[in-house]
Formats: structure tokens, sequence, C-alpha cells
């Protein structure tokens, strides 16, 4: 039998062993079965329940800091939506291990797209119906209009096209470089080919970053701040694949601020194959994942 100085209030404190041999026991003490941890614990005062709680309370400190840096709902400030699937001539062989892992990537990313998608299209049916092909085209325009703007310089139109992180990357191109940019010809249609959408703070307060994928014929040249080429030839056309994140806050009431350019994914091929037809390298610098 355990001794009397191990049971709460007759004795010093045990440790954490010798509690576990007093709940194991349950001895009857003052006619009933008792759990001499559960009896100690009552005995605990609120603040002292509140210091030894699995969850602490928020201090006071990180309450301050909180306030002061608040949680913007206007953009993620990151790329989430961070997969562009394999181009048709960079694929791995048949029935070939990385060839398995492709494909397994790219289901799982597929189921995940639809679900997106689907959640996107009934958060937007009354404020502004998702259609894939017609977003697509617009995501197309889109970057067409912000390549413009950053031809010209346009921080307005830059920041009504873009997210803040990506226009703060875009800060060095726009005051120390300059851009001769011309679109010449769609070579492949624009599809959406990867959709997420993330939860913040509740799971009634969505954002959505959807990939597209565009295929085109461009003239690009990158000056620097004194006249020279740094990439790109002026009469040198390039097809460029542009996998392009479009990001909205999915809101329930108001139409928010629409759909913005969030960054740039690069395209997925091997580092043994060359990209034959495209510029391994996006012009621009925005955000990459």
């Amino acid at each position: 039998m355990l001794s009397s100085r191990l049971l709460p209030g007759l004795g010093r404190v045990p440790g954490p062993l010798q509690w576990n041999q007093v709940r194991g026991s349950k001895q009857k003490f003052g006619g009933a079965t008792r759990d001499p941890f559960k009896s100690l614990q009552r005995k605990l005062g609120r603040e002292q329940q509140r210091k030894h709680a699995k969850v602490p309370l928020m201090s006071e400190e990180r309450s301050q800091i909180r306030r002061l840096a608040p949680i913007t709902t206007t953009s993620l400030g990151q790329l989430v939506a961070t997969y562009a699937p394999f181009e048709k001539f960079a694929r791995a062989p048949f029935y070939t291990r990385a060839w398995l892992s492709q494909r397994r990537k790219a289901f799982t990313e597929s189921v995940g797209t639809i679900y997106s998608l689907a959640i996107i299209r009934r958060r937007l049916r009354k404020m502004d119906p998702f259609r894939p092909v017609e977003f697509a085209k617009s995501a197309q325009q889109q970057l067409i209009d912000t390549n413009a703007a950053l031809r010209d310089k346009d921080k307005r139109r830059l920041r009504a096209l873009l997210t803040e992180n990506a226009v703060e990357s875009l800060k060095e191109e726009v005051e120390h470089r300059q851009f001769v940019w011309k679109f010449l010809e769609q070579i492949e249609r624009p599809r959406v080919v990867n959709a997420k959408i993330i939860p913040m703070e509740s799971k009634e307060n969505y954002f959505a970053q959807v990939v597209v994928r565009l295929h085109s014929s461009q003239v690009m040249v990158v000056y620097n701040a004194v006249g020279h080429i740094l990439r790109g030839h002026p009469s040198k056309p390039n097809r460029v694949i542009d996998y392009v994140v479009m990001e909205r806050h999915l809101e329930t009431m108001g139409s928010g601020l629409g759909w913005r350019i969030a960054g740039k994914l690069p395209p997925q091929i091997p580092w043994k194959k060359a990209l034959p037809t495209t510029s391994d390298k996006p012009q621009g610098a925005l955000p990459t994942a």
C-alpha cells in the first residue's frame, strides 16, 4: 500500500512517475474511489491552470506585435500554387521511375485543381462568374498590359494589375532599366493548368491562386542604365512559355480587387534537356516559386 505522504494535501508533492503510480492505483480514500491527480488539479488556481496549459494565452508583447503588423486581406504575399506540368518534349520515358513520379504528381494536382475550381465557381457565381476559357484569355491580356506598363514605367497601372509583392519585386526593374517589348502572336491557346485555395483565419475567408499557361511570340530587349543590352534582341522574336499565377481574394460581399498577377513559374524542364523553341528564362522579374 502506498504511503500517505504521496497523497495530495498530506505531504510533499510527488513527481511525475509517482503520480502515475497513484493514478493507476485508484485508491479508496474517504470511503470512495478518488483520483488524487484530479483532486490536486481542482485545487490549483485559475492562473496556475492557464500557466501549465498546453496552449498558453497570448502574451501582451505578442498581442502588441500583432496589432503593429496586422495580416493584410488584399494579398497572400507568396506563391502557393507552384505546380506547372512538364512540357510534352520534356516528359520522362514510359514506365520509368521518373515517369511514375510525374504521373503521380500530375494526378494529385489535378484532383486539387478540380476541387479548388469548384470552390472558386461557387464563391464568384453572383459577383464575377468564373469560366476557365475566358479567364485564361483575360490573364493573357493582363500580362500584355503589365509588360506594356513596365515598358512605359506606369507605376499606377502596375499597382492595379499586380499584387503588392509583385510590384515590390519589379521596383528595381522600373527605376534602373529600360524595356522594349512587343507582343507578336499567340502560338497556343491559353489554358488553366493548376489552382489552389487558401483559407485565412476561417473557412469562410479564402484566397485563390490560379496558374495559366501562355505560349506566345514576343520581342523584348532589356537595357541597363547606360544603354547596354542585358537580354533579348531588338529584331529577333522569341517563343516564350509563361506560367502566370493569378490571385484573388474570394469575398462573399463586394467585388474586391479582382484578379491580379502574383508572379510567374518557370517551365518544368529537366536540366539535361534544353528548350529548343522557348526561352528558358521568362521575361521581366516577377516573383517565382
